[in-house]
């Protein structure tokens, strides 16, 4: 009887385990839960560490919003010289500058998809999400065959949600949260619906004083009543397909290479101290969104390692701890350095 030899495992294979034992050994220190999705494009080969569970997106959803207006230009729907204007109904707090603009004032399509990708501004995606339909953007994923991401909450609903104005003004946010999970689409629809009227008169500076007053001028006020909120009261979706969703922008597959084209020079550009990029070379291209909640801290990106080699890497946090955002920033820029490196080495 002959012995039966044992199998070895192939070197790439040992060399994708060994890259995974690092990335893991990087975010063991941060107070959090990771998801992390890496994909080589040229070879197919992925690292995946939860990367098929729910994570809230929070400004990760602006892709969604970004490929779908596209999608609408390609198809007629809108031109990227449509003007649209500034309306009370529009502002949002948090991050950008149209929130502090005069209503009246006309960005185009294109004006506001180049503010809600590089300067992350809140006001811009609101009016463009309802300019192209809200439900538009989770009809496109299913196409795309994202199951899991569900994208469609405006900001300004959900802020304003958080601070009792609409249907759980007379719940606390454990039980909004609660009742928040037991609706169906159809019954959250009419939630933001019925918040959007309520906050019809609703003027940007006291929506900004409102908000400060319950946490902070700088949200650092009632850290695990964010949490709770944040965690529920968000657009959803794992790693793995908002990978996907960077594959196929890559590939020219969810809109034409043109739009695609248009779309990662936009992500090539955007200005966040929260970007995982900051240990990279300046002269890496890095094609990315990146956005933060109470408690989540997102990243997604595509590396541009070589002209023929491309790295998709989405590392998610959620539940971050007080006080551990900032080692989840760090360990987010040292996996994208730890995937870089890697990859660069295999030819």
């Amino acid at each position: 009887m002959t012995a039966t030899k044992k199998k070895t495992a192939a070197p790439e294979d040992s060399n994708l385990a060994q890259l995974k034992t690092e990335l893991v050994k990087i975010a063991k220190d941060t107070k959090g839960q990771l998801g992390l999705y890496v994909k080589h494009i040229e070879s197919g080969k992925e690292v995946a560490v939860e990367a098929d569970k729910i994570f809230p997106l929070a400004s990760i959803f602006k892709l969604g919003v970004m490929v779908e207006t596209f999608r609408q230009v390609e198809e007629g729907s809108i031109t990227l010289d449509e003007r649209i204007e500034l309306e009370p109904k529009h502002y949002c707090i948090g991050e950008g500058v149209l929130q502090y603009m005069a209503p009246g004032l006309k960005p185009t399509v294109g004006d506001l998809l180049a503010l809600m990708i590089i300067s992350t501004d809140n006001t811009a995606s609101e009016m463009l999400w309802k300019r192209i339909g809200i439900q538009r953007v989770n009809m496109m994923m299913r196409e795309l065959g994202l199951a899991k991401t569900s994208i469609y909450i405006p900001y300004r609903e959900s802020f304003l949600m958080s601070m009792g104005v609409g249907p759980f003004k007379d719940m606390t946010i454990p039980e909004a949260a609660r009742k928040w999970k037991g609706m169906s689409d159809m019954e959250r629809m009419k939630a933001l619906n019925e918040t959007e009227r309520e906050s019809a008169g609703l003027s940007v500076d006291d929506f900004r004083l409102k908000y400060e007053r319950i946490y902070g001028s700088k949200a650092e006020k009632k850290f695990k009543q964010q949490r709770v909120y944040d965690e529920v009261f968000d657009n959803l979706g794992t790693p793995r397909e908002i990978g996907m969703l960077l594959e196929k922008i890559l590939k020219n597959e969810a809109v034409s290479p043109k739009a695609s084209e248009s779309m990662l020079r936009l992500l090539m550009l955007q200005k966040d101290e929260t970007a995982l990029s900051y240990l990279l070379s300046p002269d890496i291209p890095v094609a990315l969104k990146s956005g933060t909640t109470a408690a989540s801290l997102t990243n997604a990106a595509i590396i541009f390692v070589s002209p023929t080699s491309h790295v998709v890497l989405c590392t998610f946090f959620k539940k971050v701890e007080e006080g551990n955002f900032k080692k989840a920033l760090e360990a987010e820029a040292k996996i994208a350095r730890q995937v870089y490196d890697h990859f660069s080495r295999v030819r």
